[in-house]
């Protein structure tokens, strides 16, 4: 038996066999395609949850309430759950930077 008994498999890290691109070999458009994945993974991961979500987060949590509320075919049920949506945002907005609304 060698002083290396582990035995030798293939994990993610092994470059030598990887099929995915590295980052820098990556194309613009790709790069693009994945910045808007994650952007629209972070948006459904902070519904619930808009205290913790990020500012560009919330704004296109926003953006999305928004234009639901605004669209003429939104179903009753869908514009009750967009305005909750809605709320929450801009209750996390107005909490965050300590916006005044009493004015």
């Amino acid at each position: 038996m060698t002083s290396n008994s582990q035995p030798t498999g293939v994990t993610r890290d092994d470059a030598s066999d990887s099929s995915m691109a590295t980052p820098s070999a990556l194309t613009g458009a790709q790069r693009q395609r994945a910045y808007r994945l994650r952007r629209k993974r972070a948006v459904i991961d902070a519904i619930g949850e808009e205290a913790l979500a990020s500012r560009v987060t919330l704004l296109a949590l926003l953006s999305d309430g928004l234009a639901a509320l605004e669209a003429s075919h939104t179903s009753t049920t869908l514009i009750e759950i967009k305005g909750e949506s809605v709320k929450r945002v801009l209750k996390a907005i107005v909490a965050r930077y300590g916006i005044d609304l009493t004015d």
